[in-house]
């Protein structure tokens, strides 16, 4: 470990990038716990300073899907939401009853994640769903059922690399975000083709294309979007990002109505209820954003490429009902 030190912590004029050769042995050794917690915390700061070359992030994604317990979904060819595990800590999350929405419309998507991770230590949309009634499906042949049948499921860290998730402490420890923030959603662990990445910094868009193309997604779409997630902003543009020939603007149809998304004053289960009705298709300030956001579930998936023929899809699929029944059979499969 001294070694790779030397290299990436000596200072702003002398630091060396790491080969892929040298990330990959590197978080080997730590997913090993053969690094002691000194070395350990010097080494995610130094490269957190210098910030992680595309060459490093490839060595340090290998070594973390060596340890992944990968699902086979050839079959399902799922959008796979690759959405920060720090989750969000300054708005609310539409992102629950859009998945439904999105269903009910033909997608099918896929999650994964975990709770309580640096640095926002902020509530995740699984979370939510959990408030909602749901559960996380507790074997890999219940996350395929439900899949299936509800159009939708999730892959809890703890199932999919446990050496990852007993990271988890230390990174806590640690507090700040560490290039584990970066790798960790773009795993891939259903090994699907399609993805939909939140970002939150201009510089990262191009480095979350190329490192999504290297991780086995052949279509990636880039969402600059509230608090580096996948949701749009309400209140201006939203910018989405392609590694096609084509990229999108999204306006919200919210932005003149005065709609507030702060979470500040709104808990888990007051989060869970807005998505509960919305689902349910009543009368909510919230709705015309979730359909918003489940066209561009819609299009990521590749129902369509027009996001207002998606917006009208996921519209039919609300006033249909079917999204809430994708809802209700998803929870009772992940509840037995």
């Amino acid at each position: 470990m001294i070694e790779f030190l030397k290299k990436v912590g000596v200072g702003k004029d002398r630091w060396q990038d790491l080969s892929y050769e040298e990330s990959l042995t590197v978080q080997r050794e730590i997913l090993n716990k053969n690094v002691n917690d000194i070395q350990l915390g010097f080494f995610w700061g130094a490269i957190r300073l210098k910030h992680p070359t595309v060459d490093e992030l490839s060595g340090f994604l290998d070594a973390l899907k060596e340890e992944t317990n990968f699902l086979e979904c050839d079959e399902f060819s799922p959008l796979d939401l690759a959405v920060n595990y720090d989750g969000k800590n300054r708005s609310i999350h539409i992102l629950p009853s859009s998945i439904f929405i999105a269903t009910g419309s033909g997608a099918k998507i896929v999650g994964h994640g975990n709770e309580t991770v640096p640095s926002k230590f902020g509530t995740t949309y699984h979370q939510v769903l959990n408030a909602m009634g749901c559960e996380y499906p507790k074997s890999q042949e219940i996350i395929l059922k439900a899949l299936e049948l509800s159009g939708f499921s999730f892959y809890h860290q703890k199932m999919y690399n446990p050496k990852l998730h007993l990271l988890l402490p230390k990174r806590r420890n640690f507090y700040l975000r560490t290039y584990l923030n970066t790798i960790e959603k773009i795993i891939n662990p259903f090994k699907t083709t399609k993805v939909i990445i939140g970002v939150n910094h201009n510089n990262y868009i191009s480095k979350y294309i190329e490192i999504s193309q290297y991780s086995g997604f052949k279509e990636s779409f880039v969402v600059k979007g509230l608090e580096g997630g996948i949701e749009p902003f309400i209140d201006r543009e939203t910018k989405i990002f392609t590694n096609k020939a084509f990229s999108l603007t999204i306006l919200s149809k919210n932005r003149d109505n005065n709609v507030s998304i702060s979470n500040k004053n709104v808990s888990l289960k007051e989060n869970a209820l807005i998505n509960l009705s919305i689902l349910k298709n009543e009368d909510n300030p919230f709705r015309e954003w979730a359909i918003l956001t489940a066209g561009i579930l819609i299009v990521a998936y590749g129902l369509t490429e027009d996001i207002k023929e998606a917006i009208n899809i996921a519209e039919e699929s609300l006033k249909s009902g079917v999204a809430y029944e994708n809802f209700e059979i998803y929870k009772s499969i992940t509840r037995k």
